[in-house]
């Protein structure tokens, strides 16, 4: 049936989208109460196709992909558009006038749902939960049965967002059901297709008139006045699909364009709705929404389906280390500084990387050029004079335990207190005698370089030492002489150089080891456990309980053996809250946060199936969401939404930047 084509149902997608944007304008004027009519249930339309197209989709893919899809196609342009408009538009004589400085707040605020402003990107995405979760544990009548509770449990929920999401409850589970019974309804008769549509606009009139009703009218914005807008709109939006069908809308080239783009659509016109006051704005209306479909337009041709997670998160991190870092040289040329790093990083993956294999000995010799460039400057910069600290919260503490002091006393050069672990100070000693600590990232970023050549090639290896070079991220922990990215380079090195062995008979032949290693490895940095427990998890379930409980042990006494000494040292000193071991490195993280972490990880970790490629993708972005979401409940909960302020050290997501580059050189295109 022409009406459940693919052409088609995007031709109507096109067809509704052009009539919310339509809607939204002539709402503003406040014309007539009437456009409910025709306004509203256009969602209902993009729902219920949407319903449809996912029951199809799963009929011939089944869940594959599923979720990698929706985050491509809705979850990250949703985040790119949200950050570009929160922090370009500003920037622009056009679009919202408010201060820079919010930019963040405003970003967070859209980005957790505490508006209605894009009250529709959330309410699908909930869908698609529920429709994942029926569809991934049950089947049959009790999925259906799992969507219709869930469907009713929405219509007698009051969300953020008003009645909004309860007046479209069921417009999604009538798109699935309309896929189930898509041979029923293909074999309906063009007569009995206009009688079904009758009886919908008879319906959807039947409540409109009971809406009006001035008693009935008095409920609005009560749940139970949902009962009557949820079948207004359900009818009046199934009664459309065949309504626009017969105007033919999939002969329209701009129709299908839309169609295509209706979702790009949406998000870039929506916060530019209360820029009409009268009909002259309708045209900066237009502008701006113009001007951020054609950003949306970028992501859709020039990122989505081009750029893998690790490649993205690259990006994203050093982009943030420009943008935080040129507002200290100049803060009118922050914004160009950023858009160019933008560029150049995407140029550099897509366009530089592919080719490199051609050119190795130039890009060797810059390469090198970098490291000694590293060295050089590294030296050049007095460490005293860095306001970052991290190379004194090492170098004091190895200076007092080989003076015979206890290192928990020492303070670092700015006067903070210093508390590494001991396993990462013994490490450091070598570095000490040499004068520098910070010559620790050589060492580990030699050893992860030689663990790719090992590994995956001297090709590749070449692939990360050019990424290494090029980060202006690395440069920075480089020049402050920091060891947060050492420890990360050290952790990734040595899982790379195991990764080809990774087997369940290896890890079980191997456990007693590998549990030794992870002891000592945690007593490095609490942090590096995201990685290993995601790379191991997988493997250790399927121990038997005996094995578990002895490597769990083993692990855990290595990382306390490790402390016994000190803890000998000086009882009452190891325990002092300033001066304790980890008092550092777990002042800035929240213990609520972990009902969020612990089950991602353990998603993540059983999701990689032994996959290279995929393991260090779902390392670097769980190590990026943990220090996203600690800073995202520490901004609510001290009211300081600036995240370039010194409340948080956005060096701490250069902790995914090793995982990245392996995730870049174990791709197979490359």
């Amino acid at each position: 049936m022409e009406m459940l084509s693919k052409t088609n149902t995007q031709a109507l997608k096109g067809v509704a989208i052009i009539a919310i944007v339509v809607f939204h304008i002539l709402w503003r004027f406040d014309i007539s109460p009437l456009l409910n009519l025709w306004g509203a249930p256009f969602v209902t339309v993009f729902l219920v196709l949407s319903g449809y197209g996912l029951e199809e989709s799963f009929r011939r893919n089944g869940l594959d992909g599923f979720w990698r899809k929706r985050l491509l196609r809705v979850v990250l342009p949703f985040v790119f558009f949200v950050c570009a408009y929160n922090f370009l538009f500003p920037f622009f004589p056009l679009g919202d006038k408010f201060p820079a400085e919010k930019a963040m707040h405003r970003c967070l605020d859209e980005l957790i749902y505490s508006g209605p402003k894009f009250w529709f990107v959330f309410f699908i995405l909930k869908c698609y939960a529920v429709y994942w979760i029926g569809t991934r544990f049950m089947s049959g009548r009790l999925r259906l049965f799992f969507f219709l509770i869930c469907a009713f449990i929405c219509l007698n929920l009051r969300s953020s967002c008003g009645h909004l999401e309860a007046e479209q409850s069921f417009s999604f589970l009538a798109g699935v059901l309309l896929s189930i019974c898509k041979n029923k309804v293909e074999a309906l008769s063009d007569k009995e297709i206009g009688r079904w549509t009758l009886l919908l606009l008879f319906i959807a009139a039947a409540f409109f008139c009971l809406k009006a009703i001035p008693q009935l009218h008095e409920l609005k914005g009560s749940v139970a006045y949902n009962y009557l807008l949820c079948p207004f709109r359900l009818s009046l939006g199934l009664a459309y699909i065949p309504l626009f069908t017969m105007l033919r809308p999939s002969k329209s080239g701009l129709v299908r364009l839309a169609g295509n783009y209706s979702f790009e659509i949406y998000i870039a016109h929506m916060p530019f709705i209360g820029l009409i006051t009268d009909v002259r704005s309708i045209a900066v209306f237009f502008a701006c929404s113009v001007l951020s479909l054609a950003i949306l337009f970028i992501y859709r041709h020039f990122v989505e389906g081009k750029l893998t997670v690790a490649e993205a998160l690259f990006i994203i991190i050093n982009v943030i280390f420009v943008a935080k870092y040129s507002t200290r040289v100049s803060e009118s040329a922050s914004l160009c500084a950023t858009l160019v790093a933008l560029v150049f990083y995407y140029i550099l993956l897509r366009l530089v990387l592919p080719y490199i294999f051609i050119y190795r000995r130039v890009a060797f010799c810059v390469c090198l050029l970098g490291f000694v460039g590293m060295i050089v400057l590294q030296y050049a910069i007095d460490p005293y004079s860095i306001q970052v600290d991290r190379w004194s919260a090492l170098h004091f503490p190895i200076q007092n335990l080989l003076s015979g002091i206890y290192p928990y006393t020492a303070s670092t050069h700015l006067g903070g207190n210093a508390s590494p672990f001991p396993v990462w100070q013994l490490l450091h000693v070598p570095f000490y005698l040499l004068g520098n600590v910070g010559l620790s990232f050589f060492a580990a970023a030699l050893l992860f370089l030689w663990s790719c050549w090992k590994i995956q090639g001297k090709d590749k290896m070449l692939i990360a030492s050019v990424l290494l070079c090029s980060s202006v991220a690395v440069w920075y922990e480089v020049l402050v002489r920091s060891d947060l990215i050492t420890n990360m380079l050290l952790v990734a090195a040595i899982i790379n150089l195991i990764s080809r062995n990774m087997s369940q008979h290896w890890i079980e032949k191997h456990r007693w080891w590998i549990a030794f290693v992870v002891g000592l490895l945690a007593s490095t940095r609490v942090i590096v456990l995201i990685p290993i427990t995601i790379l191991l998890l997988p493997y250790f379930v399927k121990m038997n309980w005996r094995n578990q409980i002895g490597v769990a042990l083993l692990s855990v006494a290595v990382f306390v053996l490790t402390f016994v000494p000190f803890a000998m040292w000086d009882w009452q000193g190891f325990y002092c809250f300033q001066n304790n071991p980890w008092r550092l490195q777990t002042s800035q993280g929240n213990l609520s946060d972990f009902i969020l972490f612990v089950p991602l990880a353990i998603f993540m970790a059983m999701n990689h199936k032994g996959n290279a490629f995929r393991y260090c993708r779902k390392s670097a972005l769980m190590l990026v969401i943990f220090v996203v979401v600690t800073f995202v409940h520490n901004m609510y909960l001290s009211e300081n939404f600036g995240l370039f302020s010194s409340a948080y050290d956005i060096t701490y997501l250069s902790t995914a930047l090793p995982f990245c580059m392996l995730g870049m050189v174990t791709k197979d295109d490359i």
